[in-house]
């Protein structure tokens, strides 16, 4: 069963219109449509209000939970696949910055796309994050061992 449909039913057997179900759990009406089109899920604190106002048995708070849940991890992995392109546009600017010859501009630009890099991974959640510094640490090892073996065959 989806999260849509459990939504949906317990609505309706509470004798609820969308309407005040929204205003129950402080969201719009047409944020309601959308959680029972299956469009998009509910958060955590939206998903507590709906505990409360459609009294959800524990048994169905177990499956919307885990509903929500993977869905979520879904929804991170898509977003996460979607912007791996910009990685093409990463690579480009590290192969362009390799020909920088002033080097004190080039730790300056390493340095600010760190902490932007940095900010951008304490959006995530924990474990996205975790797996985005552990890709990104064997990426740059991996990127290093590429650019001392260029450097031994030039010699």
């Amino acid at each position: 069963m989806e999260i849509s449909e459990v939504i949906k039913e317990a609505r309706i057997k509470k004798g609820m219109t969308q309407q005040q179900l929204a205003d129950s759990v402080y969201v719009t009406r047409q944020t309601i449509s959308k959680w029972e089109l299956g469009k998009s899920i509910p958060d955590e604190a939206s998903l507590s209000l709906l505990y409360q106002c459609l009294e959800i048995d524990n048994e169905e708070k177990k499956v919307l939970k885990k509903l929500t849940i993977n869905k979520q991890n879904a929804f991170l992995l898509i977003i996460a696949i979607v912007f791996s392109p910009a990685v093409i546009g990463i690579r480009y600017c590290l192969f362009k910055m390799g020909k920088l010859e002033d080097q004190r501009f080039k730790i300056w630009i390493q340095s600010v796309g760190f902490v932007l890099f940095a900010f951008y991974l304490r959006t995530l959640k924990d474990n996205i994050a975790y797996v985005f510094v552990f890709i990104t640490a064997i990426c740059y090892l991996a990127y290093q061992y590429y650019m001392l073996s260029l450097d031994r065959a030039t010699e």
